[in-house]
């Protein structure tokens, strides 16, 4: 793989990192109160919010609808935002599994 370069940033995932930046901008002050990590898999139009949490209460449920919002609002109108969780002990990343972790917390 060849690296951008200030030079030559054209070789930067340019969509990727835009979407990566406009996710942790919409995320602001809203991070779930139980979020292990919370990232962005990028595919295209498409864009889903990834979530781990240790639980899952009705606040952040509203917190990851919020972050979805926020996001739509920063985004083109022709992209689709949405998002999954998945309820777990402790994060996982993987920088090989697709998606771009913008959060991450030591296990509670």
């Amino acid at each position: 793989m060849t690296l951008p370069t200030p030079e030559d940033p054209a070789r930067a995932p340019i969509w990727d990192n835009y979407a990566t930046a406009q996710t942790s901008q919409a995320s602001l002050g809203l991070i779930p109160d139980h979020a292990y990590a919370v990232g962005v898999e990028v595919k295209g139009r498409h864009l889903r919010l990834r979530f781990q949490l240790s639980r899952l209460t009705e606040d952040d449920e509203e917190d990851m609808n919020d972050i979805v919002s926020e996001l739509e609002a920063l985004v083109a109108q022709e992209i689709y935002v949405d998002y999954s969780y998945e309820l777990t002990d402790h994060p996982r990343l993987d920088p090989h599994d697709g998606i771009r972790w913008i959060y991450a917390t030591k296990a509670k």
